[in-house]
Order: C-alpha cells, then sequence, then structure tokens
C-alpha cells in the first residue's frame, strides 16, 4: 500500500451503499459528489462499474487483489464484480464517483462498446491521466451535472442526467482510444493482436448470434485458442463476449426501438420467433412482451 498520502485515514471504499451521501440514485446509476470518510472499513463489491474522480488529494485501495493509487486529476475505472479493500485516503480528498450498471454502461455507449471494452480489457487502463483539455472539459460536465441535480425534480432529469454521463464516457473513451493507438505502435503482442480484432468483428456484426466456431474461422485460430486468448487477457472466454453482445442487442431493440417482437428476433439472427422467445426468458427471466412491457413501466413510473 501507499504510504505517501497525506495523513491517511481508513476509508470504507468505492461503493454506493456504504454511508456514502447519495446525490443521485436512479437505480442503474448512482452519483456521489464527494466521497466521505468513515471510521468502519471492509471489503466491498458491486455489480456496477465505478468511474472515480479524483480532484484533488489521493486515495489508495486494492480492486481483486492489485494495488491502486489515484491522485489528482486522474480518472479511474473499475469492472463491475470487482472486489475492492485495503482503503487508505488522503485528509483533502475530493473525489466524485460514479457507480454505473453494466446494461445502462452498454446502453449509453452503444453500439460503441466495442470501444470500450477493447481498451480496458485489452490494455488494463483502469487510472488515466487527464489532460488540461480533459479536465476542462469534464469540469464543464461536472457542472452542468451539479446544476441539473440541484433542480427540484425537473420532469427529464432521469434522461438529462444519462446523456450528461454518456458525454462523459465518451470522453474518457476518447483518451482511452488515443492511449491505446499510441501503444499499438510499440506493442506487437499477437493475442492481444487477436482479441481486439475478435472483439472488433463481434462490435461491428449485425447478427452476433454465431457459433464460437464463426467467428474463430474468420479470425483462422481455432475456437479452443480463441477462448484460451480471451480468457488470458481479458479474464471472460470468447463465448461470454459473445452471448454479452447477444444479450446487449436484445435489450436495446426491445427497450429503445418501436420494431415488433418478430422484427428483432429477424434482425438479430434468431431462426424463429419461438426461439427467440426462449432465449430471453432463459436470459431475462420472462416473456420478450413482459420483458419489454416491464422496464417501459418501471420508466413511466419513475417519471411520475
Amino acid at each position: 500500500m501507499n504510504h505517501d498520502l497525506n495523513i491517511t485515514k481508513p476509508y470504507i471504499g468505492l461503493t454506493e451503499h456504504n454511508y456514502q451521501q447519495l446525490d443521485y440514485s436512479d437505480g442503474e446509476l448512482v452519483i456521489i459528489n464527494r466521497l466521505i470518510y468513515t471510521p468502519r472499513m471492509h471489503s466491498t463489491q458491486s455489480e456496477k462499474a465505478f468511474i472515480g474522480f479524483c480532484r484533488q488529494g489521493a486515495m489508495s485501495f486494492e480492486m481483486d487483489g492489485e494495488e491502486y493509487t489515484l491522485n489528482e486529476d486522474e480518472v479511474f475505472i473499475g469492472y463491475p464484480n470487482a472486489i475492492y479493500s485495503h482503503y487508505e485516503m488522503s485528509s483533502q480528498l475530493d473525489c466524485h464517483l460514479i457507480c454505473i450498471s453494466k446494461s445502462l454502461l452498454l446502453e449509453l455507449l452503444y453500439p460503441n462498446q466495442g470501444i470500450w471494452n477493447k481498451t480496458l480489457y485489452l490494455k488494463h487502463h483502469h487510472i488515466i491521466h487527464l489532460t488540461p483539455d480533459n479536465k476542462i472539459i469534464l469540469d464543464h460536465l461536472h457542472a452542468l451535472l451539479m446544476h441539473n441535480l440541484r433542480k427540484d425534480k425537473p420532469i427529464f432529469q432521469k434522461e438529462i442526467i444519462h446523456n450528461i454521463i454518456q458525454s462523459v464516457i465518451y470522453e474518457l473513451c476518447q483518451t482511452l482510444v488515443v492511449s491505446s493507438q499510441e501503444e499499438n505502435s510499440k506493442e506487437t503482442n499477437q493475442k492481444k493482436i487477436l482479441f481486439d480484432r475478435f472483439i472488433s468483428l463481434l462490435s461491428n456484426n449485425d447478427i452476433k448470434k454465431h457459433p464460437l466456431s464463426y467467428y474463430a474461422d474468420i479470425l483462422c485460430v481455432s475456437s479452443r485458442y480463441l477462448t484460451m486468448v480471451c480468457r488470458e487477457v481479458s479474464g471472460k472466454t470468447a463465448y461470454d463476449w459473445i452471448r454479452e453482445y447477444v444479450q446487449n442487442d436484445v435489450r436495446y431493440y426491445l427497450l429503445h426501438t418501436n420494431l415488433t417482437i418478430k422484427e428483432i428476433a429477424i434482425k438479430l439472427g434468431f431462426c424463429n420467433l419461438s426461439f427467440f422467445g426462449k432465449y430471453v426468458r432463459e436470459n431475462f427471466g420472462k416473456s420478450p412482451s413482459d420483458f419489454r412491457r416491464e422496464i417501459q413501466e418501471k420508466n413511466n413510473g419513475a417519471e411520475d
């Protein structure tokens, strides 16, 4: 653990439930404008991804057993379901935290989620040092965000907040892509190149529900080797990635388009409506129409 932090204190850490004052919460997105000190300390885990912006001071912690120190003008990006522990913070820490569900993150990035996945998993970029231009843009977005949070529940607050967060994420994506391009010019690791090609192929394929062998054949490798490379580079198998992208497409078209269930099934490459219905029930726990209706009713209730 980094012991150079100024007046370090134990800190409960990166979670929206552990004695933090929430500035915004809608189930899929939690915003904490300033992390606060608490004398209790224990390991935490959340299904959400974390984006932490350090404006002043520093904090140290471990994510899945690996040590990180977040300093002034840096951003930390944490995977969903990671375990955080061993927190220390400086007394002057000023850090904003965004906790975002995996489904919302992919929705806001759709159809460019491949950029996020390739740069994060391929390069393991968990800490980004902000450039002066990054700081200016993110400071403006933060001011806009806080202005909307202070309003007395405007009609479209959720939509406005989500769109501001989407801009924040794309600003970070832009920085990740530039950094990745610079590193690619120096790197020839064949496994990382193969993973990059696989994610690009998967992202750009309109119909993603293909057997693993389909992608392996295009990439001229065996299914077993592709699975091994994906697990080694990203911690997830090739099948896990295919399943995740298919589920994201299904969720997106059911919740954000006016296409009929049959039209969605055809568009996403399912052989018939019955097979599509079975897939949705197995992966989302309900029929396509029930899933669509339940989320729409939930969103309408939140707006009321």
